[in-house]
Order: C-alpha cells, then structure tokens, then sequence
C-alpha cells in the first residue's frame, strides 16, 4: 500500500493541470465567488423624466435615503409618461420617475408623480421598492415635521388672539361702567376702547398619510409580481445550452484521439477548420433541437411570457451556440483525455452560474470580480433572452451583445483552429 501511495503521489506531481486544479483551484474561486455571491444591490439606476423633472431632481438632494441609493443617470423634461416604458426596455436605468407638475402640493411623492420599475432585473426591482418606500417615509416625516411647525406656529397666534380678546373685552367692561358714571354725572363720555386688528381663527394645515404599499407607490413592468422564474428560467436556458454544447463538443475530438481515429482524419487532404465543422454541425443541429424543446417547457410549464421576436431570440442562440461550441472544440484540442476534457468543460461551467447574473446581479459584486462576468457568453445570451421574452426588446437594444458573442464565436473557433494546426497529430510542433 505504501509503494501505491507514493506512485499516486509521483504521478499528481508530474501532472501539474491536476495539482493546479486541487491545490491553487479551490482557493481561487473560494476568493472569487466569496465577493460575487451578493443579493443586494446598493445603488438603484434612475431616470427622471416629465416637466417638473429638474425641480424633482433638486427637491431629492434634501433626502439622506436619496443620495445613498440613487444614481440619478439622466435628467429629461422633454420625455413624459409614454417614454417610460421604452427606457426601461432598452436597459437604460432599473427605474424610471415621471415628474409632473405637482398642483402646489408640498409632498416629493405627489399623486402626480409615477414611478416606473424594470421587474425583469429582479433584485434591482426589489431595491427600488425598498428605496421608493424609505424616500416616501422620509418625505411623509418631513411633513409631519413642517405641519407641526405650522400647529404651532397658528396655536400661538390663537393664544395671542385670545389675549387680545380678554384685553379688550376687560377695556369693554370697564368702558360700560365709565358710560353709566359720566351719564349719571354729566361728566364727559370715555373713549370707545379699540377692538384688536386683524382677528382671524388661523387655518390648520391638512396632513394625509402617504402610501407606504410599493405596489401603489411603484408600478412594475415586464414582470408585475416579480416572479423568480420568470428572469431565473430565460438564463437557464443559455445555462443548459451551455453544458451540453460545451460539454458534449470538448469530448468529441478527444475520443477521435484515443481512438486512434484523429491520426487517419490527419492525413486526409482536409483543412483543420473543415475537421472541426464537420465534428461540431451534428451537436449543433441536436442543440438547436434541445433549445426548441426547453424553450417551449419554459413558456409552457412557467408561464414566462415570450413577448419579443422569436427571430431575434433565435439569432441570439444560434450565435450563442456557435460560442459553447467553438470553446468545447477549444478545450477537445488541450485535452489529452475525456476525463481531462470534461473537467475543463466543468470548470468553464461553473463559474458562470455564478458569475453571469444568472443568480446575484452583476452590479452587487465587486469591480474585481464584476469584469470577469462581462468575458462570460453566458452574461450577453442571458440578457438577450430576458430582453426578448419578458421585455420584447428589439435588435436595436441588443446590438452590442449580438456583436460581442459573434466576437466571441470567432475567437473561439479561430483558436481551435490555430491549436488543431499547429498540433502534433498534424505534423507540426506546440
């Protein structure tokens, strides 16, 4: 037993990919999802639109919960109601306030005012909720503060008014017993004493309770009852694509090796990137199949809504798919066996579960650790394809990440190219 252990550990020590992956591995993504696993979200993207929008602005700056959770990212008057929708349907901001003419109301949440949320960005949406109630219980306790004020100020000008009525009505007195003197004496009549000036019962200001319901304080859009499934189910559909694409494809080309096939498809007169064609179109066609099918069990046993294009969402999976694919065929090439194929197809996985949004928002994590989510394919086709389903975004919302995944998809197959060329089943050297 002792001559095997020590084998096993020779072995582990020549083998540096497996000794990395036990050793440096676990510490590493200990470290990154440690600052990636963050439900909150500290600071809510706002867009504040409608005539009465720059005073709003100005008015919010008074408010502690304001300046801590809101990130005021445009300001236009020119906008209005109708506009609201849009700008949260190209991802503009997670809210947006349509700021009307308040009608010489005092409150900063007046019945004219409309507060819009983004439902399908659901941590975002929750925040906003919890932002809007604080910033509405702050203003309502502004109010209070300033009706008391006015209760005070008008309960000591009815204390004055009374003093003034007791005064004169003791003046009144004594001046009817003057009268009654000067008439039994003939003497001269006393002065008519002067009634106070201005004696009005002061009015007292009307204070309303506001609202503290966010759903009468916020209107959300896209997802009204901010169901999970509705944004977890659109990514989990990238996610599933993901592992059988890359999971299935980085095996493929790494059987032909240990088969011994690879080195007779060698020395046919083919091009490296016709090889990998030919290997990846059949996965391709059986990955479409499966996105067909989970995409229907989606809609169908969730009820997510698919309010968008159907051919734009499957122009985002084709190019999607082409990515997953082309990285499986990439890690087939560095692979030396299927189980080392599959280990890094699982470590290519894993992370993005984590990391893409799919699960904590991208904007709670940490700079560090947020740009690794932006070099993820996942993070671009899940924001497609909630865009599409729950938003019914257009092509021209989703321009960059449609740009970005075919970025990727070139990448990844020249890459797979590049390395099946220059590899020594071909010929070549590393």
């Amino acid at each position: 037993m002792r001559a095997l252990i020590v084998k096993e550990f020779r072995e582990l020590a020549r083998d540096h990919r497996t000794l990395a992956m036990l050793v440096v591995l676990p510490v590493l993504l200990l470290v990154i999802f440690g600052y990636a696993t963050n439900f909150s979200v500290d600071r809510v993207s706002v867009i504040v639109v409608g005539a009465n929008a720059e005073e709003f602005v100005d008015d919010l700056d008074s408010y502690v919960v304001a300046n801590e959770s809101l990130e005021i990212v445009r300001v236009d008057p020119s906008l209005a109601q109708g506009d609201a929708e849009n700008l949260l349907r190209d991802r503009e901001a997670d809210a947006v306030i349509v700021a009307d003419e308040r009608g010489g109301t005092n409150s900063l949440l007046s019945d004219r005012m409309s507060i819009y949320v983004d439902g399908s960005g659901l941590f975002a949406a929750q925040a906003a909720q919890g932002v809007f109630v604080q910033l509405a219980a702050e203003d309502a306790q502004d109010r209070v503060v300033s009706a008391k004020e006015l209760i005070d100020r008008a309960l000591a000008e009815a204390e004055q008014a009374q003093a003034d009525l007791t005064t004169f009505s003791d003046e009144l007195a004594s001046f009817q017993v003057e009268m009654k003197q000067a008439t039994a004496s003939g003497g001269d009549m006393p002065k008519l004493p002067t009634p106070p000036v201005g004696l009005s019962v002061p009015d007292l200001p009307e204070i309303t309770a506001p609202s503290l319901n966010p759903d009468e304080l916020v209107t959300v859009l896209f997802n009204p009852d901010l169901k999970t499934s509705w944004v977890i189910v659109p990514g989990l559909i990238g996610l599933i694509l993901l592992f059988i694409g890359a999971l299935i494809s980085s095996i493929g080309l790494v059987r032909e090796r240990e088969a011994g096939t690879l080195e007779q498809l060698a020395v046919m007169p083919l091009r490296p990137s016709v090889i990998i064609l030919g290997k990846i179109i059949p996965y391709f066609l059986l990955a479409l199949v499966d996105m067909a099918v989970v995409t229907i069990l989606a809609v169908w046993l969730f009820g997510v809504p698919f309010a968008g294009s159907l051919w734009l969402f499957s122009l985002a999976a084709v190019v999607f798919l082409f990515v997953v694919l082309g990285i499986g065929v990439l890690i087939s090439t560095v692979s030396q066996n299927t189980g080392q194929a599959i280990q890094m197809a699982i470590l290519f996985v894993v992370p993005q579960v984590l990391l893409s949004g799919l699960i904590f928002p991208l904007d709670s994590m940490q700079p560090g650790v947020r740009w690794i989510g932006y070099i993820l394919p996942l993070t671009w086709f899940r924001e497609l394809s909630q865009g599409v389903m729950l938003r019914g975004a257009g092509i021209d919302s989703f321009w960059l990440p449609l740009v970005i995944l075919g970025g990727m998809a070139v990448f990844a197959f020249g890459a797979a190219t590049a390395r099946m060329r220059f590899s020594p089943t071909h010929g070549g050297a590393r």
